[in-house]
């Protein structure tokens, strides 16, 4: 008991207030952009430096909706985030990305956890086209992505091994590997510490042209 005493008392640190609704119920996060996902990939993006960032649907567990005004802990971010992923960076093209990006949603009628929250760019799909031709476009930074161009991503080290179908991560240049990364949670709650009160919006990263 008194373990757990201390152990409570570590979990329920205040990290800041969400001023806008957060959304990380799995058929939100597994089908479609969402705020909680939205700062989750900003928080490992900036912490890695890269330029794309991608976090697996999946991955985010708490499957709740905390309203605006709601306090936010290091217990429910361990929530949200339960699997003790580490960040990696790659440095692949654009061409692997794109298919990267076709993976996250092959399943989407099925809200696979592969689908993909994203940070620093834009993706618009068709979801009524063949697997693997779904991206209408994709754009990095608000210019289009160059195929043969290389660029730099952050993701975690689960999908850069291959898991949610992601088989392209790896296949480029592994820049921080995934035991050098760092705690993915330890990550999302700095980024919130430091936003003080956690911002936000659909900003239209993830489009679905039909």
């Amino acid at each position: 008991k008194k373990l757990e005493a201390e152990l409570s008392k570590e979990l329920d640190v205040l990290l800041g207030t969400t001023a806008v609704e957060l959304d990380s119920r799995s058929a939100s996060v597994r089908s479609q952009e969402t705020v909680i996902g939205n700062i989750m990939a900003d928080a490992i993006r900036q912490s890695t430096g890269a330029q794309f960032a991608i976090v697996n649907g999946g991955g985010i567990r708490g499957n709740k909706v905390y309203p605006a005004g709601s306090p936010l802990s290091r217990r429910d971010i361990l929530t949200e985030l339960p699997f003790g992923n580490t960040t990696v960076l790659v440095e692949i093209s654009g061409a692997q990305l794109t298919d990267a990006l076709e993976n996250g949603i092959s399943q989407i009628d099925s809200r696979a956890g592969r689908f993909a929250q994203i940070s620093g760019g834009k993706v618009v799909f068709d979801r009524t086209a063949a697997v693997g031709k779904r991206i209408v476009s994709l754009e990095i930074g608000g210019k289009p992505v160059d195929p043969a161009a290389k660029y730099t991503v952050a993701a975690n080290e689960f999908i850069l091994a291959g898991g949610d179908g992601y088989s392209t991560l790896n296949k480029g240049k592994t820049l921080v590997g995934a035991t050098d990364g760092t705690l993915m949670a330890n990550v999302v709650m700095a980024y919130i510490r430091k936003m003080g009160a956690v911002k936000g919006e659909i900003e239209g990263r993830i489009v679905f042209a039909k």
